[in-house]
């Protein structure tokens, strides 16, 4: 299934040829737009595939077909991860609807992805190319270097090494399956709340946070673990993130999958004041991210953890204007997909400054 659902809606008056252009512009500067990708023990491996084309329909029914978009499922072995297509409503009205799969775009890349497909876009119905600046490194220099550095995982003394060997103690004997407190008749399928932290309660989890040294994070992250405890649970939580994996600032402006997923043990034995759980987790997550960069599937088959990632999940990112992305386009939105990654993930978008978090809870199915 897609994890992205993006929306971009027009009064009408949007050039096909321009957009399949700069389809082509994008595709061609996004090395992972164009590549499918295969499972063989546990680990995936990419290929190229052809890349995608645009797709023109007429519809009766523009934001039913757009829901049934977001819906759908796709093989990656053997398609490309992005999919776009250009509706038209009998009214006139028009719509882009752009699907993507997180091995190829994760969160991180929506921005730089639609930066440059407006971009594109733009240039191309004047009838020039888009004249952006080169990227910096490509994909498969990010995955060489990453390589490098980490060096041989057998190997004690190097930093992959070193890096996995603190996973080994850190999470030797940890639960491997997380009980929920699930409703006894478990969910048919899956599903998603939505909430808001508003503007106060906000600014009082960022004092509070700032007054313990900690972070948003860290904060909501410890009132999940408090909550799964309280509801039985237990004391030894294995609850996962996920890091942007961007810690070059060379990589800002790339389209392709740096996510890789941590897993923070979390301790809430000996019914602790919170602002000791608090300082709990600190020192778990600094740990952690000193250690982000050994892939989580080497992690899963040194401590017997599964390999498709955590039960729980709590995921941060930082809210990003889109609207300012729209330019000829449309206005754009995004548009739940139905993906879920694990039992259960709290995410929430925080703002650059005041402003309310928006968050959601979503869960698999049975859950």
């Amino acid at each position: 299934r897609f994890d992205h659902a993006l929306e971009l809606r027009s009064p009408g008056g949007l050039d096909a040829a321009a957009l399949t252009a700069a389809l082509a512009d994008v595709t061609a500067r996004h090395q992972p737009l164009r590549t499918a990708f295969t499972e063989r023990d546990g680990t995936v491996f990419p290929h190229p595939v052809e890349p995608p084309a645009l797709t023109v329909e007429r519809c009766a029914d523009l934001d039913g077909r757009l829901a049934e978009l977001a819906g759908q499922v796709t093989d990656l072995t053997a398609e490309a991860p992005l999919r776009a297509r250009l509706l038209t409503a009998p009214d006139g009205r028009q719509a882009v609807s752009l699907t993507a799969h997180y091995l190829a775009v994760d969160e991180w890349s929506v921005v730089p992805l639609l930066r440059d497909l407006t971009t594109a876009y733009a240039a191309r119905s004047r009838g020039r190319e888009p004249g952006w600046r080169p990227l910096p490194v490509t994909y498969a220099d990010h995955t060489r270097r990453s390589h490098e550095t980490l060096g041989d995982l057998t190997d004690p003394d190097s930093r992959g090494g070193r890096g996995l060997a603190h996973w080994r103690r850190t999470l030797k004997d940890v639960p491997s399956v997380l009980a929920l407190p699930a409703d006894r008749s478990g969910s048919a399928a899956p599903g998603r709340v939505a909430f808001v932290l508003d503007e106060r309660l906000h600014a009082d989890v960022d004092r509070l946070a700032r007054t313990t040294g900690t972070s948003m994070f860290m904060v909501l992250h410890s009132a999940l673990a408090a909550l799964l405890t309280a509801h039985g649970a237990g004391t030894d939580l294995p609850i996962g993130t996920m890091t942007a994996g961007r810690t070059d600032d060379r990589l800002a402006d790339l389209v392709g999958c740096f996510l890789n997923t941590l897993v923070l043990r979390t301790d809430t034995a000996g019914d602790p004041a919170f602002a000791e759980l608090l300082a709990r987790v600190r020192e778990t997550t600094l740990g952690a991210l000193d250690r982000q960069d050994v892939p989580y599937d080497e992690v899963a088959r040194a401590t017997g953890l599964p390999p498709e990632g955590p039960r729980v999940m709590v995921i941060h990112h930082e809210q990003a204007d889109l609207a300012r992305l729209e330019g000829e386009l449309g206005s754009l939105r995004a548009a739940p997909t139905g993906a879920v990654r694990a039992g259960l993930t709290l995410g929430f978008h925080e703002p650059r400054g005041a402003g309310p978090v928006h968050c959601a809870l979503t869960h698999a199915a049975g859950v």
